[in-house]
C-alpha cells in the first residue's frame, strides 16, 4: 500500500512513551492445577536473585527516562507476588517510589493463602491503592479441584482485613465452569463477593491448557468439562446479577463499581504503551512487542550484568496495529469509536477491515451504537471467534 508510511505516523499514540508497568513476579507457595502461566515453586536463594535483579531493573528504568512518570498505573502480578511475603516484596515497592504519585493506580495480585496483616501494612506505606485477590471460587470442593491453597473462609478473612486497614479499591478474581460447579454454587460465589463489597470483579471460564494437571485430568476421564450451554448460562448469569449488585460490565470479563475500574488493564484493551519487568514479562513501546524469556536465572543473570535479558520481540506492522486495536477495543462493552480510530489511523475500521465487519454487522453480532462499532450482548459469550477473524484480516491484508 503506497500510503502505509503516511498512515503509520499517524498512530501517535503507540508510539508514546509508556505509562504503564507490567512487573511479573514468578514465584508460588503451591502451582494451582489449571494455571500454565510461567512461575516456579518459592526457593529463598532464586527469590532473592530475582528481587536483586528487579530492583536494578526498576533503577535503571528510572534513570533513562524509559517511560512518562509520574506513571498512570502500576500492576505487580505473576504468579503471586505476596508468595514472596514482606521483606522480599518490599525492596521492590521501595523502588518504584520514584516512578509514582497519589494518582497512579498501584495494583498487585494476592493470593488469601499468602497474606497477612504485616504484609498488608507494608504495602499500604509503599502506596499500593488497589488490591486484587486471586480467589477464584467461595466453594471449598471448587478451590481443591483448581488446586488452590487457600480456603472460602481465609479468602472472606483477607478481604476484610484488606478493607479494615484501609485499601482503597479490592477486587477479586473468580472461575466459572469448574468441574462440578453448578448454578447454584456459582451464585452463591457471586453472591459472596458482592456480600463483601468487593469494587472489581473479574470473572473467566475455566480452560484446559495443555500440559497442566487438570487438563490431564480431563484427558484420562478424572474431570468432565463443563456442557457449553451451561457455560453460557453462568456467563449470562454473571451479567445479571453483577448489575443488580451495582457493577458496571465494562469489558467481556470484567466488572466494577463506578469509577473502578482498572486503570492498568484499561492501558492493553487501548492498546497503548507499555513498559514490563520480570522473566515472560512482555511490553510495547514504540511499536515493538517484546517478551522476555521465562527463566528467572536467566533474566536476572543478565540484569544484573547490564545486559539485555534473553528475549522476543517482533516490529508490529500498521496493518496488524490497527486490527490488535479494534480487536481489544471490542472486548469493552462500550466498543470503539470510529471517529477516535479514523484520527488514531488514519481509516475508518469498517473500511479497513470490510470483510470481518461486514460480515458481523450483516449478523447482528456487531452493532452501530452511535459513532461506537461494539459487540452484541448475546455475542460476548464466544466473541473469541469475531475477535480472531479481524485479527486474521488484517494478518491477511498485510501479507
Amino acid at each position: 500500500m503506497p500510503d502505509a508510511p503516511c498512515k503509520q505516523k499517524r498512530d501517535e499514540l503507540t508510539m508514546e512513551s509508556p505509562r504503564a508497568l507490567y512487573i511479573h513476579v514468578p514465584f508460588c507457595r503451591a502451582k494451582c492445577r489449571y494455571c500454565d502461566f510461567y512461575s516456579r515453586p518459592l526457593d529463598e536463594a532464586a527469590a532473592h536473585l530475582y528481587v536483586d535483579a528487579a530492583v536494578s531493573q526498576l533503577t535503571s528504568l528510572t534513570a533513562n527516562s524509559v517511560m512518562t512518570i509520574p506513571l498512570q498505573s502500576v500492576f505487580l502480578g505473576g504468579g503471586t507476588p505476596t508468595a514472596l511475603g514482606r521483606d522480599l516484596l518490599d525492596p521492590i515497592l521501595a523502588a518504584m517510589a520514584p516512578m509514582i504519585d497519589f494518582q497512579t493506580e498501584f495494583s498487585v495480585e494476592a493470593n488469601p493463602g499468602a497474606f497477612d496483616a504485616d504484609l498488608c501494612q507494608t504495602l499500604l506505606a509503599r502506596g499500593v491503592n488497589r488490591l486484587n485477590f486471586g480467589v477464584q471460587s467461595f466453594q471449598d470442593g471448587e478451590l481443591a479441584v483448581l488446586g488452590r491453597i487457600h480456603s472460602a473462609s481465609q479468602a472472606d478473612e483477607c478481604i476484610h482485613l484488606a478493607r479494615s486497614a484501609g485499601m482503597t479499591s479490592i477486587g477479586l478474581d473468580l472461575i466459572y465452569a469448574i468441574p462440578g460447579q453448578t448454578v447454584h454454587t456459582w451464585r452463591d460465589s457471586l453472591r459472596r463477593a458482592f456480600d463483601l463489597g468487593v469494587d472489581h470483579l473479574s470473572c473467566y471460564a475455566l480452560s484446559f491448557e495443555h500440559g497442566t494437571p487438570l487438563d490431564a485430568d480431563r484427558q484420562a476421564g478424572r474431570v468432565t468439562e463443563m456442557d457449553e450451554g451451561l457455560q453460557r448460562e453462568l456467563y449470562y448469569l454473571t451479567i445479571e446479577q453483577t448489575a443488580a449488585a451495582g457493577l458496571e460490565h465494562y469489558e467481556i470479563s470484567n466488572f466494577a463499581r463506578p469509577g473502578r475500574q482498572c486503570v492498568h488493564n484499561l492501558t492493553y484493551w487501548n492498546n497503548l504503551p507499555y513498559a514490563a519487568v520480570g522473566p515472560a514479562a512482555a511490553s510495547y513501546i514504540g511499536g515493538v512487542r517484546r517478551t522476555n524469556s521465562p527463566d528467572v536465572a536467566a533474566w536476572a543473570s543478565a540484569v544484573l550484568a547490564g545486559q539485555d535479558p534473553p528475549h522476543e520481540q517482533e516490529s508490529l506492522p500498521h496493518r496488524l496495529r490497527m486490527a490488535e486495536t479494534l480487536m481489544l477495543g471490542l472486548r469493552m462493552i462500550e466498543g470503539v469509536d470510529c471517529a477516535s480510530f479514523t484520527a488514531r489511523f488514519g481509516e475508518d475500521p469498517r473500511a479497513a477491515f470490510p470483510e470481518s465487519i461486514g460480515r458481523y454487522l450483516q449478523q447482528g453480532a456487531i452493532v452501530m451504537d452511535g459513532t461506537n462499532l461494539r459487540l452484541a450482548q448475546w455475542a460476548l459469550f464466544g466473541a473469541d471467534t469475531v475477535l480472531a477473524d479481524i485479527v486474521a484480516e488484517g494478518i491477511a491484508e498485510e501479507k
